[in-house]
């Protein structure tokens, strides 16, 4: 019965609002530049707004707007998927429904996403998915990264084996914007927050990247959003009850192998542990366990072919959403269970209470099947061992993941943090993410905590224009009275968790790590034995 239904509505016209081209199922307009070249080419950015164009040609149910416009010019879509149709966040709120945001291409040669993207848009309003639109609105951003996408060569991706030919480059202008979730510096980071973040607030932001690392056996890898010094029910949901059932459906339906990110050293053969990314939010994924939402970083495996790697991902986003139309509601239930959490919870926080300011990575409870290429040991001329993979692949059991982190500092979580009105930067920092900043009223007097600082220690790289400073120091109790206007931010907020994370002195990924406060500590540090950092912690 649903597939005479969803015959029936690919020949006729059984919505007002969703034509099917007469002459075929699909237009070539609508299909991908991927898909027409055989696999051998991937789209720019205008070939990509050419399909997006023609998918909306004979439907009321996309609503374009613009996310950007470039450094280089290029104006990027931002697509917006409901029925009924939908074209603000104030009727997607007054909707109930949940919003699912879809983007691809953030590193720019990482291109299967944003092919996978345009697929499932043709397949939801012109193929068999137009159900997907029944309990959820979607918003796909297709090609985040367009000047990287559209700086292309023969050599950008070179463990692609030329699959496709041309690809853009991961960064933009030298800027990988998969590393700005917390400073915000890059246009594209601005306006992912204040178009998508902070006015659609979606409730499952899903990230799409191909991985150019480890030799696994699956054809897509995954993690959820890792919430360290979040609240963990919404990564718990994600990784614990969502993940694995798109992974087991994915099996039956398609017999694809998904399985958890990771990498591992082939040298230490057979690997005895799979270990993840950086829990750090200035990843976006990891950027939304912070704000009470749930994430899903997607990597398709760059040793593929294309034509494999974009079917994984397509298979991947499509299946996400078959499970989002179906527990949505559920998700959205859990993520504002979370605002309401974080927020009374801050409220009524006793002064003692401590949270991470600094993470370790930990092997999950259970042990994992790997499936991995194997290795085949050799000796060398020189008398070392080395290995050749062959293409046999192989299921190596009892594989400890390390997909989880645990705090290795700990600070205690303040009432309030209260700085200078001198530090008008900090105030439009914290704006950006959304964070309410107010200023005092009137002279006050606070009790709570300074960090003394006696050194800043730097990172020996460079990641993206920054070497990042960390405080070495500590924490006295004192009594402080601060101004009228001085700036405010209240923990009475279910943003809560990220502003600690942001102004924690000691944080691994805050606003100090980030240099913001690099000027005024060295100045004082010239003149003084000890300098104090300029956020004050009110305590109750």
């Amino acid at each position: 019965m649903k597939f005479a239904v969803a015959l029936f509505a690919l020949c006729t016209l059984v919505n007002s609002t969703h034509a099917a081209d007469q002459g075929s199922v699909f237009s070539e307009a609508m299909m991908t530049v991927a898909e027409r070249s055989n696999y051998e080419r991937t789209s720019t950015v205008q070939e990509v707004v050419d399909v997006v164009e023609a998918l909306r040609r004979d439907t009321t149910l996309m609503h374009r707007e613009t996310l950007l416009i470039t450094d280089e010019g290029r104006e990027v879509p931002l697509l917006v998927l409901a029925d009924p149709p939908i074209h603000s966040p104030q009727q997607a709120e007054a909707s109930g429904k949940p919003v699912i945001y879809i983007q691809g291409n953030i590193h720019g040669g990482e291109v299967e996403g944003k092919e996978a993207s345009l697929i499932a848009m043709r397949d939801i309003l012109y193929g068999d998915k137009l159900h997907l639109l029944e309990n959820q609105i979607l918003i796909f951003v297709p090609i985040y990264n367009a000047d990287g996408n559209d700086d292309m060569s023969a050599n950008s991706r070179p463990n692609q084996e030329l699959s496709p030919v041309m690809t853009g480059v991961r960064t933009a202008h030298g800027y990988d914007l998969n590393r700005d979730g917390m400073v915000v510096e890059a246009r594209e980071t601005r306006a992912l927050y204040e178009q998508v973040i902070r006015r659609w607030d979606p409730d499952l932001l899903v990230d799409l990247h191909t991985t150019n690392g480890t030799w696994h056996g699956y054809s897509l890898t995954y993690a959820p959003s890792y919430h360290t010094a979040g609240d963990a029910a919404t990564s718990n949901y994600t990784s614990e009850v969502m993940l694995p059932a798109i992974q087991a459906v994915v099996k039956a339906k398609f017999d694809l192998d998904f399985g958890w990110y990771g990498g591992f050293d082939y040298r230490d053969w057979p690997p005895t542990e799979l270990r993840t990314y950086h829990h750090a939010p200035r990843y976006i994924t990891n950027n939304l366990g912070l704000r009470n939402r749930m994430a899903i970083l997607s990597e398709t495996f760059s040793h593929d072919r294309f034509y494999k790697r974009v079917h994984a991902a397509n298979v991947f986003v499509e299946e996400i959403l078959e499970y989002t139309n179906v527990n949505g509601y559920e998700i959205r239930r859990i993520n504002r269970a979370a605002d309401a959490r974080v927020s009374s919870s801050m409220g009524t926080r006793d002064s003692n209470d401590e949270n991470g300011v600094q993470f370790q990575m930990i092997a999950r409870q259970e042990p994992l099947d790997l499936l991995s290429y194997n290795y085949i040991p050799f000796i060398a001329d020189d008398g070392s061992t080395d290995f050749v993979r062959s293409a046999e692949i192989v299921t190596i059991e009892g594989v400890q993941n390390f997909n989880d982190f645990a705090p290795s500092l700990t600070a205690r979580v303040p009432s309030a943090y209260i700085f200078s009105s001198a530090f008008t930067g900090l105030a439009a920092k914290l704006l950006e993410h959304g964070i309410w900043v107010e200023t005092l009223e009137a002279d006050s007097s606070f009790r709570g905590e300074v960090f003394d600082i006696q050194q800043i220690d730097k990172q020996n790289f460079v990641q993206n224009g920054h070497r990042n400073s960390s405080l070495r120091g500590k924490f006295q109790s004192v009594t402080r009275t601060y101004s009228r206007g001085d700036y405010i931010v209240s923990m009475n907020h279910r943003l809560a968790n990220l502003i600690f994370y942001l102004l924690e002195p000691q944080s691994d990924d805050g606003l100090v790590y980030w240099n913001l406060f690099d000027d005024y500590l060295q100045a004082e540090l010239q003149n003084n034995e000890i300098a104090e950092y300029p956020v004050f912690k009110v305590l109750r």
